[in-house]
């Protein structure tokens, strides 16, 4: 026990099963209430050898090891979410600059939170994170808040082990690319034991009372993940001496029959190795989201159109202020949407590599899904204009691009249990 005020005490749980860089699983049950604010600690890397100097993922931080998470009640699913690592990378942009300075800078360990420097007046990161060790008692540990990936936990303030739930447990897959786990590939590394941390009410009076306050039913929005390939137009390394437009149109089935709320993308490379120099991840490598040149999105729903003309007519601002709109305002930096800009490189620090990897697109649906098309045009450059000298993003790569999509689902409670069902 960490903490008790005579109703709530605090309590440490260890998992049930445990497999090191592959899962692990903790089993919630008793005669317990258990408050949603669900946290794993201990969450981090050591490496068997400390010469390369490697960081956490600079977007995710340690949250790049969590691949996938799901609460579960038995076999039954009450949340979960896939490929979630990324989805987690773009909510810390939702957190305020200074907050990723002070706060994610030593929660999570990553390095997002930028100022102005007092001498060259460059956007630098005054507080880089600590660097990964051999051991697991040094190596820089972290703690990722439950809630940000299961919604549901964010729409009921207990989870009752004792009555509704008697089977619960947390499953926790782990990410095994180092590409995406830390600033340099050749490290190997190693996952550490997480813990789940927990609030819980044992206290059989108070459990009654909350019992019989507890709602029917909650709303919640599952985050919900398809993905789909736009292929090069060309092979790598093909010499091409005019620009080529390159339509891509994709009937995503992975939305059918569901109503969706928000609809975000993250586009990432087809070959992972394009988000390296030799060793050394570039920036945040594939964690966040590539620009493009000359890109438009649309979204087709139902047969129709959600927005005017083709959609975003080319313009990376645009697109951003769709993204603000949508989400909310994104602590980024001059020339995270862009694939180019002269003179990066004086404004933020290592400004190369940090051009271009934070492009969203990301839009309010709001409907009932039957038929969902993306639409994307991008256009590849020609070889004398995708020079890596001016800018690291390989415009004219294969790229994946993830859709997250906030999944409208219910959960109704009765004294004969329970339902999870899509609105």
């Amino acid at each position: 026990m960490l903490f008790s005020n005579g109703t709530i005490k605090s309590i440490i749980v260890d998992p049930t099963h445990y497999r090191a860089n592959s899962r692990a699983s903790f089993k919630l049950d008793g005669d317990r209430l258990y408050k949603s604010d669900l946290k794993l600690a201990n969450v981090g890397l050591s490496v068997a050898s400390a010469a390369a100097s490697p960081v956490y993922n600079k977007l995710a931080g340690a949250g790049s090891l969590i691949k996938r998470i799901a609460l579960l009640d038995g076999k039954t699913e009450l949340d979960s979410c896939n490929e979630c690592h990324r989805y987690y990378g773009f909510t810390k942009l939702l957190d305020e600059n200074s907050g990723n300075e002070s706060i994610n800078r030593y929660l999570i360990n990553n390095a997002q939170g930028l100022r102005t420097g007092e001498d060259d007046k460059k956007a630098i990161n005054l507080k880089p994170p600590a660097k990964l060790t051999t051991s697991p008692l040094t190596t820089p540990q972290s703690i990722i808040d439950v809630r940000k990936l299961l919604p549901l936990l964010r729409s009921l303030d207990m989870l009752d082990a004792s009555k509704t739930f008697p089977n619960l447990r947390l499953e926790v897959e782990f990410e095994t690319d180092a590409k995406l786990l830390s600033s340099d590939v050749t490290s190997v590394v190693t996952t550490l034991e997480p813990v789940l941390l927990c609030d819980v009410i044992e206290d059989p009076n108070v459990i009654a009372g909350l019992q019989k306050q507890m709602p029917s039913m909650v709303q919640f929005n599952k985050i919900e993940h398809d993905i789909f390939h736009v292929p090069a137009a060309q092979a790598d390394n093909t010499a091409v001496a005019a620009s080529v437009i390159q339509p891509v149109s994709k009937k995503v089935r992975g939305f059918d029959n569901k109503r969706v709320g928000r609809l975000l993308a993250a586009k990432a490379y087809a070959n992972a190795d394009n988000s390296k120099t030799a060793n050394a991840v570039d920036d945040v490598g594939n964690m966040g989201s590539l620009a493009g040149y000359d890109e438009i999105f649309n979204v087709r729903i139902n047969g129709k159109n959600v927005l005017a003309r083709k959609g975003n007519e080319k313009a990376p601002n645009q697109r951003l202020a769709m993204l603000v709109d949508a989400y909310g305002d994104m602590a980024s930096y001059f020339g995270s949407n862009l694939i180019s800009i002269n003179g990066n490189d004086t404004l933020v620090t290592d400004g190369v590599k940090k051009t271009g990897r934070l492009d969203y697109f990301g839009i309010v649906v709001n409907d009932d899904i039957q038929d969902l098309q993306i639409n994307y045009d991008r256009t590849h450059l020609a070889t004398a204009n995708n020079n890596a000298a001016r800018h690291q993003v390989k415009t004219n790569a294969a790229i994946d691009i993830h859709l997250y999509a906030e999944v409208a689902k219910t959960l109704s409670m009765s004294p004969n249990g329970y339902n999870v069902a899509y609105v």
